[in-house]
């Protein structure tokens, strides 16, 4: 299932970040290796609209996973 958030935070020398899901709810722990394009060429921004589904980080927490942008 696609939900829709924002980027809340990201940092491109760690590969990681934070979703705020436009439904509300705790936000979202997602890494690089979430995201459907080449975020070398263009890394997320805070405040840009994406689109992602909920999956199971290996410390067995909510992430972000298929991270899109819309």
């Amino acid at each position: 299932m696609k939900y829709f958030g924002t980027v809340k935070t990201f940092d491109v020398d760690h590969g990681r970040g934070s979703i705020k899901p436009e439904s509300g709810g705790d936000n979202l722990a997602f890494e690089k290796s979430a995201f459907s394009w080449d975020i070398k060429a263009s890394p997320p921004t805070t405040g840009q609209r994406l689109s992602y589904e909920v999956g199971t980080s290996s410390d067995s927490k909510p992430c972000a996973l298929n991270l899109q942008t819309i």
